[in-house]
This record gives structure tokens, C-alpha cells and sequence, in this order.
């Protein structure tokens, strides 16, 4: 103690060290946050048969969804909003989609997604490394497996972008819809074949 407090280079040269470190890491995390982070995706046989809708109607119409109560009423008035914000046409089936993280460390995991049913409403349940990634990586799949551009629809966030972008960084959530956006964008150079998306 008496020789750090007396000669402070070594600790001086210490805390370079650890703010190198911790700049490059976050530099790292940030630059590779768009990238497409998942090996593959799977889906089970409830979300192959959800995915049918496509084939009859030729539209497969997705509303990304941020689960609570997990209630036929929590995703009545989603659908509800989201089919005011976005014009989504009356009638018109929708699925739902939700992802849980699982591990934000985790690079490129399988992203395992299951079908389930409340009341009259089907949900697409994804776990993955980050949402916007597991979206992004799910929207592909979806289309490679149908064949079908599906289109996904999103609400605004309300709040600092900063305090997002910083959430994101570090826990795999935040301004879901315009990551998502750049992860397709990147994985999907074709706009005709990229999965659209609808912020409203």
C-alpha cells in the first residue's frame, strides 16, 4: 500500500489497462450487434403448421410482441393497436412473435422457436442471444421455409434512444425495430427478398 500510494505509475499504468479493456470490449459488442447470431433456427411442429397460413393466403403477416401476462386479452389489444397503427387489413390472419434471451454472452446459438395457442391466437415463441438477432434470424428462416417475404410489425419505443442503445449493448433488448432492420439488411443485400418491416 505504502509503495502504491508513494509510486502511483503502476497503478496509473493498471487502469489503462482496465479502460483499454472495457473500450474495447464494448467497441466489439457494439460493431458485432448487427451481425446475424444464430447457427440455425427450428422450428417445432405447432409453428411449421402456423406457418401454413402463408401458403393459402400468400402473405404471412408477424406482430413482434414483448410477453406479460401472456392473456388472450394482452394480445387482443396488441392486435388491436397494431392493426390501427400499421393498417394492417381487417381479417387478415397475423402471428405473433415473441423471444425470450436466454444468454446475451452467447455468440451464435441455435434459436429453437415453438408454436402456442391462447384462446384463438397463435404465437411463434423464440429463445435467443439478443431479440433483434433472433427476429431477424426467425424472419429468414420463415421465408427460406415458405418461400413467402414475411412482414413484421413493430410499435414505436418510447424513451431516450441512448438508454436503448445501452440496453441493447448490454442485454440483448432495446429499439428492437430498427436493429432488426440492419441485421436483415446486412444478412439480406436484396430488398425484394428481404423481410419487410412496419414501425407504427
Amino acid at each position: 500500500l505504502v509503495t502504491i500510494v508513494d509510486n502511483t505509475e503502476g497503478l496509473q499504468i493498471a487502469l489503462l489497462f482496465i479502460v483499454a479493456i472495457v473500450v474495447v470490449s464494448l467497441l466489439s459488442r457494439t460493431l458485432r450487434s448487427t451481425e446475424l447470431r444464430a447457427k440455425r433456427v427450428t422450428f417445432d411442429d405447432t409453428a411449421l403448421r402456423f406457418l401454413q397460413t402463408c401458403e393459402s393466403s400468400g402473405t404471412l403477416r408477424i406482430i413482434a410482441n414483448h410477453p406479460d401476462e401472456r392473456s388472450s386479452r394482452e394480445y387482443l389489444l396488441k392486435e388491436r393497436e397494431e392493426r390501427e397503427a400499421s393498417n394492417i387489413p381487417g381479417g387478415t390472419p397475423v402471428l405473433f412473435l415473441e423471444v425470450t434471451v436466454a444468454d446475451a454472452s452467447e455468440f451464435a446459438p441455435t434459436v429453437r422457436v415453438t408454436g402456442q395457442e391462447i384462446g384463438e391466437f397463435k404465437i411463434l415463441r423464440a429463445v435467443g442471444a439478443s431479440v433483434p438477432n433472433a427476429i431477424a434470424a426467425v424472419l429468414l428462416a420463415i421465408r427460406d421455409q415458405t418461400g413467402c417475404r414475411p412482414h413484421i410489425y413493430f410499435g414505436w419505443t418510447e424513451g431516450n434512444p441512448l438508454k436503448y442503445l445501452a440496453r441493447f449493448i448490454f442485454f440483448g433488448e432495446g429499439d428492437i425495430a430498427p436493429v432488426t432492420h440492419e441485421v436483415l439488411r446486412k444478412a439480406e443485400p436484396d430488398p425484394n427478398r428481404r423481410p419487410a418491416i412496419h414501425v407504427g
